[in-house]
């Protein structure tokens, strides 16, 4: 088993704390991120494929990606709305590349599979793929992504360099600090059904998956990061979610940002030349985290100590094969750090 290396809790890379000294809602937007870095307009030998693009972070992080004038390609279950969401970005960038749209319900894996070989028929590359996870639990937030990744791995290792590696951005959340994975009940019936218990735990294998992603991938040249945007009220999170639960979210009201600053740490991972040399983190205020500290606000941008557990990670890898119908091979994967 390959060794994992953890950020330091000390001295973890945050070029943008200054910005948020003033609370969450105080740091850069995506587009400002993009503007920072110098790269509108500048990638058009980049492609970039968006999940949950049609709304919510999705699009805010398409809307600043497409200023670089990568091609972009934006899926999602409701193409109407992605439709409006490519015209839009046409509209405000009439000079970048038109954004392909591509039909995808992360629930089903047969419609996965279906757009991934769409995805495959058009481009032999990917630069850069980026997930929301907002749309269901464990089986949209982690399994989806696994067996999306696997159906289009092979554009991700003909696209990276040792210069510039391909990137795999997972979103999570700081709900993970809420609990891990539960192998002996993932659907937790056993336990008893919460709502938030299961965000919690698709949360925390999104983390998981990024951490695997990159001990395994990166001597291929794919890095992969997991994000947390911040407490955003303006996605589509809250359909799920009851009266009730959504009253508990009123104390956090203080601590939420503009889905445009929640979109930056995505941008930011995507952009950022740091991301090239340093993967298998947890992201959160356009940084890298430190572990959580016991006075830290549920929604801070600390990790739990149950983030960074190989032993899980690979657990989890191994039992996703069967779930989504894939042959393990994970054995003849390479590891970046033994």
């Amino acid at each position: 088993m390959c060794p994992q290396t953890l950020p330091s809790p000390n001295s973890p890379y945050q070029p943008y704390a200054k910005r948020y000294v003033d609370g969450p809602a105080s740091g850069s937007t995506a587009a400002e991120i993009v503007k920072d870095l110098g790269l509108e307009g500048k990638l058009q030998d980049k492609v970039i494929l968006i999940t949950g693009a049609s709304a919510g972070l999705g699009h805010e992080t398409a809307r600043a990606l497409h200023t670089t004038d990568a091609k972009l390609y934006l899926i999602g279950r409701d193409l109407a709305e992605g439709q409006a969401v490519a015209d839009g970005l046409v509209a405000s960038n009439p000079s970048g590349q038109k954004p392909v749209l591509i039909g995808l319900e992360l629930s089903n894996l047969e419609s996965i599979r279906k757009a991934a070989k769409q995805f495959l028929d058009q481009q032999t590359r990917l630069d850069g793929r980026t997930i929301d996870g907002f749309e269901t639990q464990l089986g949209t937030n982690y399994f989806g992504h696994f067996l999306l990744f696997h159906l289009i791995k092979s554009a991700l290792l003909a696209s990276g360099t040792s210069e510039s590696p391909s990137r795999v951005i997972t979103l999570s959340s700081a709900g993970h600090k809420a609990g891990g994975v539960f192998f002996d009940d993932l659907d937790l019936s056993k336990q008893g059904y919460n709502l938030m218990v299961a965000y919690a735990q698709s949360k925390t294998a999104t983390i998981h998956l990024a951490n695997f992603f990159d001990r395994h991938y990166s001597a291929s040249n794919i890095r992969a990061v997991s994000v947390h945007p911040g407490m955003i009220f303006e996605t589509q999170l809250d359909r799920h979610m009851s009266q009730e639960e959504l009253a508990a979210f009123a104390p956090m009201a203080p601590f939420a940002r503009p889905t445009a600053q929640g979109a930056s740490t995505t941008v930011w991972a995507a952009l950022d030349p740091h991301s090239r040399k340093h993967g298998g983190v947890y992201l959160a205020d356009t940084g890298v985290s430190s572990a959580a500290t016991e006075d830290e606000h549920f929604i801070g941008p600390g990790y739990a100590p149950h983030a960074y557990d190989e032993a899980a990670e690979e657990r989890l890898w191994k039992l996703s094969y069967s779930v989504v119908g894939l042959r393990d091979d994970s054995d003849s994967i390479s590891c970046s750090v033994c």
